[in-house]
């Protein structure tokens, strides 16, 4: 009788631990980020109370950029930052997206943040907690273009609190044609090996081009040299595993960069 009492009261107590971790994963705010899809944008259509619970409400002002008051130039880079208030566990996931669910421009990950999807979502890598947490990432804006931009963004405010936000704006068309560049096309996209290029030099200048991962590093440098006014067009073989790769372009102040597809 004793055995089979002892044997009930260990079972109670490992079923009330697995409880609490159940518990305590679930206020995790999943603890090592949101899955894709959940930034309320109108293509993706739902937030992080779709899989959590609770409700979702709007919030102004906690997506924010350095991107100036007269709007962003093709090809540059802008640090966003996500805020949340408020008591508990805070996790976020944000996408700069067309109506179609496209991503716009190219993200780059930040302390505390990951790329997911490809590169399309960015979002956290372990939930803050304490009164307000934020975290701040890159972000490239496209490299043709001139329409205004959103970031859609969910951002949980504990396990059945989410807030819903976005970031709009807008593109300067002051001094567009003023770069040494004036746009780039690549093919295959996606790609086995051999990469062709072709560039339109408008000044004679020192260009690099380099291979990134979807985090900005540099994977391979594929030239630097000094080159004339005209189409160029340049041959590269890239051997790297399957994936998604980032071509960047730097001509004096000049930078482009586009994704590419390696199959």
């Amino acid at each position: 009788m004793k055995v089979k009492l002892l044997f009930v009261l260990i079972s109670g107590l490992a079923g009330l631990a697995i409880l609490f971790a159940s518990f305590s994963e679930n206020e995790g705010l999943y603890s090592t980020g949101a899955p894709p899809g959940y930034t309320n944008s109108p293509h993706d259509g739902q937030n992080c109370s779709h899989c959590m619970g609770g409700s979702a409400s709007p919030v102004t002002g906690w997506i924010t950029s350095d991107v100036p008051s007269t709007g962003y130039k093709n090809d540059s880079t802008y640090n966003i930052t996500v805020t949340a208030t408020g008591a508990g566990n805070k996790g976020f996931e944000v996408s700069p997206q067309d109506p179609s669910g496209n991503i716009l421009g190219t993200l780059f990950a930040g302390s505390g943040s990951k790329l997911i999807d490809t590169g399309k979502y960015i979002t956290h890598t372990a939930p803050k907690t304490g009164s307000s947490a934020s975290w701040i990432f890159q972000w490239k804006a496209p490299s043709s273009g001139n329409g205004d931009i959103t970031f859609y963004g969910s951002v949980a405010v504990t396990k059945l609190a989410t807030k819903t936000t976005t970031l709009t704006i807008t593109k300067n068309t002051v001094g567009i044609n003023e770069g040494n560049i004036a746009g780039f096309n690549l093919y295959p996209n996606p790609v086995h090996s051999d990469l062709g290029l072709d560039l339109e030099i408008m000044k004679g200048c020192l260009v690099r081009m380099e291979l990134l991962d979807l985090n900005g590093r540099t994977l391979t440098i594929l030239t630097e040299e000094f080159l004339p006014p005209g189409l160029i067009h340049k041959q590269f073989t890239l051997n790297r595993p399957a994936g998604m790769y980032v071509l960047a372009i730097k001509a004096g102040k000049q930078l482009l960069s586009k994704k590419i597809i390696v199959k």
